[in-house]
C-alpha cells in the first residue's frame, strides 16, 4: 500500500478533555482510536492521550487524585443563597455538596466532604457549630 499522505502536512485538532468524568472521555478516545484505524490514519497522539487518561484514572483509584479547585468552589459556597442572606438556623454539609454537585462539581473524589469542610471553616464568617452544621458569624 503506498502512502499518499503530503510530507509536512498534518491536521491538528484540539479538543478539550473535560476533567468531570475521565472515564467518558477515555471510551471517547477509544472509540476514536477505532474510527482512525478503520481509515488507516495514525493513532500515536490517541495513545498518549489515553495513556494520560489512565494514569489519571489509576490517581483517582489509589486515592491520590487531584483536588478540585478550591477558588471555584469558595465562589461558588458563597453564591449559595445561605451565604447570600444568612438566617438564624445553621446549614448542612449535607446541603452545600448537594448545591456543588448541581453546579457542575464532581463528588467522585476522595473524601470530599472533609475537603469542603475545611474550605468552609476558612470562609471569613462562617463558623462551625455541630457535625456537618455551620452558622455564619453574627447570626447566631
Amino acid at each position: 500500500m503506498e502512502d499518499t499522505r503530503i510530507p509536512g502536512r498534518e491536521a491538528v485538532l484540539r479538543i478539550p478533555i473535560a476533567t468531570e468524568n475521565i472515564r467518558e472521555e477515555l471510551n471517547f478516545y477509544r472509540s476514536l482510536k477505532e474510527q482512525f484505524r478503520l481509515y488507516g490514519k495514525p493513532v500515536d497522539e490517541l495513545d498518549f492521550i489515553i495513556s494520560n487518561l489512565q494514569e489519571q484514572i489509576r490517581g483517582f483509584d489509589d486515592g491520590n487524585a487531584p483536588l478540585p479547585d478550591q477558588r471555584r468552589i469558595e465562589e461558588l459556597i458563597a453564591k449559595h443563597p445561605y451565604f447570600k442572606n444568612p438566617c438564624d438556623y445553621p446549614i448542612r454539609l449535607l446541603t452545600i455538596l448537594k448545591y456543588l454537585k448541581r453546579k457542575g462539581i464532581s463528588m467522585h473524589y476522595a473524601d470530599i466532604d472533609i475537603y469542603v469542610d475545611n474550605l468552609l471553616q476558612k470562609m471569613e464568617g462562617v463558623k462551625k457549630v455541630g457535625r456537618g452544621l455551620y452558622i455564619v458569624r453574627g447570626r447566631e
